[in-house]
């Protein structure tokens, strides 16, 4: 009985001293692109810090339905956003927000937007990602329209050559 509880421990702690040992490290200072498969695909991209592969900084798109202020949907693509994200054991996940002006082309109507964003690197610099989120519409600084992914999209990134 002891020696079958001695060789599953063994199994456990040799399959999770794999999957810790298997994890892949960011590259640093790569700039990875992609699209987001929203129903109209929007740009995206990952920019790894020079000395810290760990951290990110996120350019991320929106395609979204609206309810509100006129709009039916919005889509954006590389808007900035903030904090940097964090990798670790080549995983990650962050709540992130962004903005951006001109709305459907509109002076004055601006984009609030709030992201999920997790997944990861599969590589050094390749990374598999769902993004979800919402986003509310200001005019003014008045929220007229209220908008929300319909739901989680992934997203494939790399390094792309001109």
């Amino acid at each position: 009985m002891v020696p079958r509880r001695i060789a599953a421990l063994a199994v456990v702690f040799l399959l999770s001293g794999v999957s810790v040992a298997s994890a892949v490290e960011p590259q640093p200072g790569v700039l990875l692109s992609g699209k987001i498969k929203f129903k109209r695909e929007q740009a995206m991209s990952v920019q790894t810090d020079p000395r810290d592969g760990s951290k990110l900084t996120a350019y991320l798109g929106f395609d979204g339905k609206c309810r509100g202020g006129g709009l039916s949907e919005i889509w954006a693509s590389n808007i900035v956003t903030k904090p940097t994200v964090r990798v670790k054991d080549g995983r990650f996940s962050a709540e992130l927000t962004g903005t951006a002006n001109k709305i459907g082309g509109v002076e004055g109507r601006k984009g609030h937007f709030r992201w999920k964003f997790s997944g990861r690197f599969t590589a050094r610099d390749v990374v598999t990602a769902t993004v979800s989120g919402e986003a509310d519409v200001r005019v003014r600084g008045k929220k007229v329209s209220t908008c929300k992914i319909a739901s989680p999209a992934s997203v494939r990134l790399a390094i792309r050559s001109a």
